[in-house]
């Protein structure tokens, strides 16, 4: 079983085929939920430096950190 790599700003959350479609449609939730949170974080990085361009990947990187840190 091959796992597709993720892109830059793309949550990848492995999927086990053998688990109820309950579980998938659980996770997909959960990663449209926390994409939502690193969307409006990243916005704000970006908002607070005046929307100077070429920081968009550190700011979604800062704020995919931010967010993954609240779920430790």
């Amino acid at each position: 079983m091959s796992q597709e790599q993720p892109l830059y700003g793309e949550l990848v959350i492995p999927f086990n085929a053998e688990n109820h479609s309950h579980s998938h449609d659980e996770a997909n939730t959960k990663a449209k939920e926390m994409r939502s949170q690193i969307e409006q974080i990243a916005y704000y990085l970006a908002k607070e430096r005046g929307f100077v361009p070429g920081h968009e990947l550190e700011d979604w990187l800062k704020a995919e950190m931010q967010v993954l840190r609240t779920l430790k």
